[in-house]
């Protein structure tokens, strides 16, 4: 049987082979990074089926990276981090992580927890990008080559999944004012980014209108 790739994200050298050195032996694939530049390097380039990360890393806050971390990966996070107040807790969750345990955490307990999201069935993929070559990548690993006007709409509502972005702020993020940019332009970029899916076999764009607002970023 294929074992499970999980992505082990501390700057804690002693800590993340202890860690690993447990996962291994319960039967995971343990992948490993020590900052959040790593991390994305990993999940751009590599399958991860679930994420273990830290909140305190070298360049910068696991927390308020979990948006662009959700922008790459729909796996299992979960938080493994001393910072255990009720508001960090409830951040992370807002923000995207799935479960968050509070260093010193007994081994046992962590992958009791990453067994309890492969139960069901929870290891999939969702949609994500490559920045290096500005591509968009489908759960079926379909993929396209975006323009610089696409590339911006595109991560500028991945930024805000679920959450309708107004046009006039989409129109800003592609460094135009709302009151010279013309409807019609948006509509025609939003058209050919789902013709460019559909010719690829990508399945159905998560790119959803809501009129009289604007657009959303809605994978289900």
């Amino acid at each position: 049987m294929q074992r499970i790739n999980v992505l082990l994200v501390e700057d804690d050298t002693d800590l993340r082979h202890e860690v690993k050195d447990y996962l291994v032996c319960e039967g995971y694939n343990v992948l490993e990074a020590s900052s959040l530049k790593e991390t994305l390097e990993v999940l751009q380039n590599q399958l991860v089926q679930a994420v273990v990360l830290d909140v305190g890393l070298p360049d910068g806050n696991g927390l308020d990276a979990l948006p662009e971390l959700r922008m790459n990966t729909d796996c299992p996070i979960v938080m493994m981090t001393a910072f255990g107040q009720l508001p960090q807790r409830l951040k992370a969750l807002q923000l995207g992580a799935d479960y968050y345990l509070v260093k010193p955490v007994p081994l046992p307990e962590l992958s009791a927890v990453l067994a309890a999201f492969f139960r069901r069935g929870n290891t999939t993929r969702s949609w994500r990008t490559d920045a290096a070559t500005r591509t968009l990548i489908a759960a079926n690993e379909q993929s396209i080559r975006l323009t610089s006007s696409e590339w911006i709409f595109v991560q500028s509502l991945r930024k805000h999944p679920g959450k309708v972005v107004s046009r006039e702020d989409l129109v800003r993020s592609l460094g135009k004012e709302p009151v010279n940019y013309a409807a019609p332009r948006m509509d025609t970029l939003v058209q050919r980014l789902r013709q460019k899916a559909e010719l690829a076999n990508m399945g159905e764009l998560p790119l959803r209108t809501r009129h009289g607002q604007g657009y959303v970023w809605e994978e289900r």
